[in-house]
């Protein structure tokens, strides 16, 4: 099956929020209770049962307050460095390029949420949960529960190539319109996202990191700590016993490094 890519055109978004809700149904996820903290965003962040949301980035121009709106989750990057780093071997990529993971494998370490250069997933009863980019549903020629949602098309779900034209006959289109910032994130970004988004402006408006990398010092530490955890998981541990050693050698680490400062 072809690689699907999810394009986001932030110009066409009007923060209903439709996508989040849309996530939550398909999924069966429960509601997050939140308390209002001087932003109409809400939940405030990603948890294990929230797998995607609207970020509502505020910005000062002149005398007026701007809302840059943004669709947020799982970018489903080409070279996932959860993948790379995960120690049971949990997470893969199937062949519509979603980044999966296998819950009756993982362990909870939280390893993938380390090194994950977006922060996107999340650990809650000794498991990582994300956005799976509705691979049922597309798999079975459905669209995406998110871009079903969306009321005014700014969530869209297709073939990689076909995806990345539109993107950038849009990007041409915006400039022609006035905005001289208009650009595409996610084509070439760590090699290529699942997630392509067409900006109005700079990445950092919406929450979005200009040059996303891989932190090298986050991927030591957590091979470090991991070092034993494959020969741990090989003899058969139990996953609560093996995520609770894990997390007493990752205090270990600290510990360590912080008597070496």
């Amino acid at each position: 099956m072809t690689t699907k890519v999810r394009l986001i055109d932030v110009s066409k978004c009007v923060g209903c929020k439709g996508c989040q809700v849309s996530c939550k149904n398909w999924n069966q996820l429960p509601a997050t209770p939140t308390e209002f903290s001087g932003s109409y965003e809400s939940p405030p962040d990603l948890f294990p049962n929230t797998w995607s949301r609207v970020k509502f980035n505020e910005y000062a121009d002149s005398d007026k307050v701007k809302f840059y709106f943004s669709f947020f989750s799982c970018m489903h990057c080409s070279d996932p460095a959860c993948l790379n780093i995960c120690p049971v071997k949990a997470i893969s990529k199937d062949s519509l390029g979603s980044v999966k993971v296998d819950l009756g494998v993982c362990i909870g370490c939280g390893a993938c949420k380390g090194v994950c250069p977006f922060n996107v997933p999340r650990i809650g009863n000794n498991k990582m949960f994300k956005c799976t980019l509705c691979s049922a549903r597309v798999s079975n020629g459905m669209a995406s529960a998110c871009a079903t949602a969306c009321p005014t098309g700014a969530i869209s779900l297709g073939d990689a190539d076909e995806k990345i034209a539109e993107a950038e006959a849009r990007v041409a289109e915006l400039k022609k319109s006035g905005f001289a910032n208009a650009r595409i994130y996610g084509k070439d970004e760590l090699g290529g996202l699942g997630v392509v988004y067409v900006l109005t402006d700079a990445p950092d408006k919406y929450g979005l990191p200009a040059e996303p990398k891989v932190s090298l010092a986050d991927v030591y530490f957590w091979k470090v700590a991991l070092g034993p955890v494959k020969t741990l998981a090989t003899v058969g541990l139990a996953a609560g016993a093996l995520s609770g050693w894990l997390q007493m050698r990752k205090e270990e680490i600290r510990k360590e490094q912080e008597g070496k400062e």
